[in-house]
C-alpha cells in the first residue's frame, strides 16, 4: 500500500500486466446516446478506450463513473462494469484517448 500511495505521489502508473486486446464496447454519451467503440488494451484491473468523435467531457459530463459493456466473444453475453476515469488527454486528430479504472464487475 505505501508503494501504490508513493506511486500516486510521483504521478507513475502502476506497473500491471497491460495486453493489446480490441473488444468491443458499448456505453452512453452524457446526453444519453449509445456509443460503440473498440478497447485498445486491458488489464486485471481497467481498460483504456479511444473516442474518435467524442471529447471525454461529453461522454463523462457530471457523472463519477460510466457504465459499459464489454463483448468477450459473440456467442457469450456481455460483462457489464462500471468505470472510473483514471486518465485521459485529447489527441491532435481530435477524440480522446482515456484509461479507466473497474469499479464494479
Amino acid at each position: 500500500m505505501f508503494n501504490r500511495l508513493i506511486r500516486r505521489l510521483l504521478n507513475r502508473r502502476q506497473a500491471s500486466s497491460r495486453f493489446p486486446l480490441c473488444l468491443r464496447v458499448k456505453t452512453t454519451s452524457a446526453k444519453g446516446d449509445d456509443l460503440e467503440i473498440t478497447s485498445e488494451d486491458v488489464s486485471e484491473s481497467g481498460i483504456r478506450l479511444r473516442f474518435e468523435s467524442y471529447g471525454i467531457a461529453d461522454i463523462l459530463g457530471h457523472r463519477d463513473e460510466l457504465p459499459m459493456e464489454i463483448f468477450l466473444e459473440a456467442e457469450v453475453a456481455p460483462v457489464n462494469v462500471q468505470g472510473k476515469l483514471i486518465w485521459a488527454f485529447a489527441p491532435a486528430g481530435g477524440g480522446a484517448v482515456s484509461g479507466w479504472e473497474f469499479v464494479e464487475l
